[in-house]
């Protein structure tokens, strides 16, 4: 009996893995920005993908593993000034500390080997950071990135006197950078972390049997990652209503008829005039 539930844990939990994997690629792909680089002239030259030829022809060896701009759900390629409005970096500075530290502290949780201790590292990362945010509330402070902390430099023992002086964690590194950071920039690199994260999560099933707690602690660590994408699609989604209403005033007769608008349409000769 234990056999067929540890059967129908390791499905359920492939499948909401899979699902995981997907989202956070199609989410760091729909949110991508041109990379530029400021040409010769003065100019932003927009640096080309690995593998495809500088003239554009996409001619050449090797594959991009860069983010493709691509369509949220295959129904709207977003402006990269909707984005940048939509996703401001000041506005969402706290969230983006917390998705810098999140990530941070998910590196040298991936070099552990042992499949068992890789999965429960990552529940007390999660808790870890469950407790940071609830202690932290409002009252945030930034601490220098480079300041060494007290203890020893052993990962995993009391090492870390935490960023914003609320105890030690054995996980969570909660340093920051001493300046602003972009929050697409940090989205894009947390997103490639949490899928590589996900990736040996999927791998680590090969060599330990799922047992109820096992179960319960994927969970558990999944409904964290599941509700920071909550919040991103939420916003996505304004930006789609946004921009599709936007589109339906232009083909809206009444709207464009409208006082408000500088240009009128005459329906009766299909003349357009201001």
């Amino acid at each position: 009996m234990s056999t067929v539930a540890g059967n129908v844990w390791e499905l359920s939990i492939r499948e909401l893995i899979n699902k995981r994997i997907v989202t956070f690629r199609h989410l760091r792909n729909t949110m991508a920005l041109p990379l530029e680089l400021p040409a010769e002239e003065g100019s932003m030259a927009v640096v080309p993908e690995v593998g495809q030829a500088s003239d554009g022809s996409g001619s050449g060896s090797g594959s991009s593993k860069g983010a493709k701009h691509r369509a949220y759900f295959n129904a709207l390629l977003f402006d990269p000034d909707d984005l940048r409005g939509m996703f401001n970096s000041i506005r969402l500075r706290k969230r983006t500390r917390t998705y810098f530290m999140l990530g941070a502290s998910l590196g040298p949780i991936l070099a552990i080997s042992n499949p068992s201790d890789y999965i429960k590292a990552l529940g007390i990362l999660i808790n870890e950071y469950d407790t940071f945010m609830a202690e932290s509330g409002s009252k945030t402070k930034k601490r220098n990135f480079f300041r060494k902390s007290k203890g020893t430099e052993e990962h995993g023992s009391s090492m870390m006197q935490n960023g914003y002086e609320l105890g030690n964690f054995s996980y969570l590194d909660t340093h920051l950078p001493p300046f602003d950071l972009d929050f697409l920039q940090v989205f894009d690199t947390f997103c490639q972390i949490t899928v590589i994260m996900y990736t040996k999560l999927a791998d680590s099933l090969l060599s330990i049997a799922i047992s109820q707690s096992a179960f319960d602690n994927i969970a558990k660590i999944d409904s964290r990652f599941k509700k920071m994408i909550g919040v991103v699609t939420k916003e996505l989604d304004e930006l789609v209503k946004n921009a599709v209403t936007k589109e339906l005033r232009l083909i809206d007769p009444l709207d464009m008829a409208s006082p408000e608008n500088e240009i009128n349409t005459d329906w009766e000769t299909g003349s357009v005039y201001k």
